[in-house]
């Protein structure tokens, strides 16, 4: 199958969303596809075989974001030049939206992923947030109404659309991981790394240091948890709210085993997974959450809020914990975990275990069977 991808974000810049595209495409490539991703160019970006990256400049509001600039010179040429059998969006905006008016102007099947609830981050637009985050999803909804099908993370979300009039058929189809690449880290990376006694369990949470992660309400329940016993928590990730979340944790007690390590590269996750014992995660916003799988696939079991497309990545009971949005709660499961090592164990393996069934080759056989629809239909 010829596939043309086009996304607004990728490497260097790091999220769940450039992680799933960078995946997905490696995996369709592996699998004997020829896959074509288009997306901003970034300073200093090395050439990537299959990547075709466009003129851009850097974000207003985000100086780590690039955004590609219109007209996309040479995005059409290439695009019907290639004569993809389907066009794969991801995101209903600027150069993503390029893509779908093209592959709908030239007669070329259009899937999009819907990636996250795009009125849930209306604390990014400096005025008129709410108002502002409501007419861009209107504007997600229009592009995902139009196109010839919509995948999402999770069945929360293709709940969600549908109940928002989504006519579209929708494909809830998680994002794979490359599950064995997060097997066998260094299980001292991170204790050697930042001088962690070696006998004291680590707590692991991975996200952007924004207010949709919720992560004061993690440090709260982490500072719970060391009431009773002395822990660690790895916060991994990195946002706007990095110094105001370093004084939270002063004043909660707990600084001094709280530790803020920034942007991670994609090689050495697994060595920080490798090097926790247990996965926390209080985000209120992510449609799957991908790091709960990787979490998984590293054996890590979660204590996580319950969240949108969060109660579809934990079995509770099983592979971890659903709370309330409560740092009580929150700590309670997490300080049981910690004090019965023989469940903690069992939890253990059941994520592992469990991982498989978000392997990248699973999600994308599931892609390519939405490819094949769109291109019947």
């Amino acid at each position: 199958m010829n596939i043309a991808m086009v996304s607004d974000s990728y490497y260097p810049y790091i999220s769940g969303v450039t992680r799933a595209v960078s995946t997905l495409k490696e995996t369709l490539h592996k699998m004997g596809h020829r896959v074509t991703l288009y997306c901003p160019a970034y300073p200093g970006a090395q050439p990537e075989e299959g990547v075709k990256r466009l003129p851009s400049l850097r974000s207003p509001t985000n100086a780590t974001y690039y955004v590609a600039i219109p007209p996309f010179l040479g995005l059409r040429r290439s695009l019907v030049g290639s004569r993809p059998d389907v066009i794969h969006i991801h995101s209903p905006f600027n150069l993503s939206r390029a893509g779908y008016s093209i592959g709908r102007r030239y007669g070329i099947p259009v899937v999009m992923t819907y990636h996250t609830m795009y009125n849930l981050y209306s604390h990014y637009v400096p005025v008129g947030g709410k108002r502002v985050s409501q007419t861009v999803e209107r504007m997600a909804f229009r592009v995902a109404n139009a196109v010839d099908a919509v995948v999402t993370p999770s069945s929360v979300l293709s709940d969600y659309l549908r109940e928002r009039g989504i006519r579209t058929p929708l494909f809830p189809i998680p994002n794979g991981i490359p599950v064995e690449d997060f097997q066998g880290g260094d299980p001292h990376y991170a204790r050697d790394r930042y001088g962690i006694p070696g006998d004291i369990p680590v707590i692991i949470s991975c996200g952007r240091l924004g207010v949709e992660k919720n992560i004061e309400v993690l440090l709260r329940a982490f500072a719970r948890v060391r009431a009773k016993k002395d822990a660690a928590l790895l916060l991994v990730g990195d946002g706007p709210l990095r110094e105001h979340l370093q004084k939270l944790a002063y004043s909660l007690g707990v600084g001094g085993r709280v530790f803020f390590v920034g942007s991670v590269p994609p090689e050495a996750m697994p060595h920080m997974y490798a090097s926790a014992d247990l996965f926390m995660f209080a985000s209120l916003t992510d449609t799957q959450g991908l790091v709960l799988v990787e979490a998984k696939a590293a054996g890590l079991p979660a204590v996580a809020v319950g969240a949108l497309g969060v109660k579809d990545m934990v079995i509770d009971g099983e592979d971890g914990y659903l709370c309330a949005n409560d740092p009580d709660e929150l700590a309670d499961k997490a300080s049981y975990l910690l004090d019965n090592p023989g469940v903690l164990s069992m939890m253990q393996e059941a994520a592992k275990k469990n991982a498989m069934a978000f392997s990248k080759e699973a999600a994308a056989s599931k892609i390519l069977a939405c490819y094949e629809s769109v291109m019947r239909g």
